[in-house]
């Protein structure tokens, strides 16, 4: 099998994190279509994103969620799904969080960063910060007194541990997070999550300037729905709008 995958993406690194998990052989691809344009991954992927599964006979899987479904099914040992009903519902819940409010988030955040001349550009990043917080805090109390989300270690687990440390990346005071941060340190001593935040680190300590891991060629930002709403709910609707009105916006699937 290959994975069209990407260090730094949260999404690519869940799957990843979970063929590593399952001790899944395969050949990773790393691409960003936005950033690369290189069209093995768009002739692949309808919307030109990553993470992708290609499928020995060539038959191709795309969409995070969907992989992880299809490799349980296929590779169900070690689990990575509750068997409970219930604690599978939460463990949806969380990865579902997880992919839209976290990341649509960390988004913002380093929207602000990029467009650091724009009038809305600490108001935006503080607006982050103070939404990771409480999404951490929810986390918090999501986990408990269980040393994993759904009592053993699982998908939620791999979806919230590549998102999580954005906290820290954000600088926000984690002492009311006792939990959580114990959890972190838990996690990193799963070899595929090591390895993984080993890639992840290799990777962004090559980024000289956040421009590079956001802009593609042509300058524009790669959107999709949650990443949209996030800033229009703030109420940055007009930093939305100029970076529209500019050209600056790419969206799936008509990435070109």
């Amino acid at each position: 099998m290959k994975l069209f995958t990407f260090a730094t993406s949260p999404y690519a690194r869940k799957v990843r994190i979970v063929l590593d998990y399952k001790g899944v052989a395969y050949e990773p691809i790393e691409r960003c279509y936005s950033l690369d344009r290189k069209e093995d991954l768009r002739s692949t992927s309808a919307r030109a994103e990553v993470p992708v599964l290609v499928l020995d006979d060539g038959r191709s899987i795309a969409d995070s969620t969907i992989i992880s479904e299809y490799l349980e099914q296929v590779y169900p040992t070690p689990a990575v799904y509750p068997r409970d009903a219930y604690e599978r519902s939460r463990m949806r819940t969380i990865e579902d969080l997880c992919d839209r409010t976290f990341d649509a988030v960390g988004f913002g955040y380093f929207l602000g960063v990029l467009r650091k001349e724009a009038p809305e550009a600490t108001a935006i990043q503080d607006a982050a910060r103070d939404e990771c917080h409480a999404l951490m805090a929810r986390l918090e109390r999501e986990l408990g007194d269980r040393d994993y989300f759904c009592g053993e270690i699982s998908l939620a687990d791999f979806s919230v541990i590549t998102h999580a440390p954005l906290a820290r990346s954000m600088k926000i005071e984690m002492s009311d997070l006792p939990r959580m941060r114990a959890w972190m340190d838990r996690m990193r001593q799963v070899p595929a999550v090591a390895a993984d935040h080993e890639r992840a680190a290799k990777a962004w300590s090559g980024v000289h300037n956040i421009a590079a891991e956001f802009e593609g060629p042509d300058g524009r930002i790669h959107w999709r729905d949650s990443r949209l709403e996030w800033p229009v709910r703030h109420g940055f609707i007009d930093l939305v709008a100029r970076e529209f009105h500019a050209g600056k916006m790419m969206f799936p699937p008509k990435a070109n």
